[in-house]
């Protein structure tokens, strides 16, 4: 029973972590080709 709850102890965080470094990584693609775009059409 303690190993259980130990493994749910470490699995919990990566549950958390992972889609939020997903989600980190689509942001700031997406900004960086926004820039792009913007700074192709002489905006910025």
């Amino acid at each position: 029973m303690m190993s259980l709850s130990f493994l749910a102890l470490l699995m919990t965080p990566i549950y958390f972590v992972i889609p939020a470094m997903m989600l980190y990584f689509v942001v700031k693609l997406a900004v960086k080709h926004a820039i792009k775009e913007l700074k192709d059409d002489r905006i910025l």
